[in-house]
């Protein structure tokens, strides 16, 4: 079953594809910058609700905070 949720939903363990980022253009550049873009594969490594998230994004582990990871629709894996 493939659920569509934001990033900042998915529990640590588990990965979901990137479907769209919600955003102006300096926040969707950022991202892309990240390795965030659509079709890229994200594995959650660590998170809580209030403080950043570390993912694993196209071989490079990243740390973005939970607004952010709100704004990235993904489906889980």
């Amino acid at each position: 079953m493939v659920n569509k949720m934001s990033l900042s939903e998915i529990e640590p363990g588990n990965s979901a594809v990137v479907e769209s980022i919600l955003g102006g253009k300096h926040l969707r550049q950022k991202l892309v910058n990240l390795g965030m873009i659509p079709g890229a594969i994200v594995h959650v490594v660590r998170a809580n609700r209030m403080g950043p998230m570390v993912l694993n994004v196209q071989g490079s582990q990243i740390m973005i905070g939970q607004g952010m990871a709100k704004r990235i629709n993904v489906k889980q894996k």
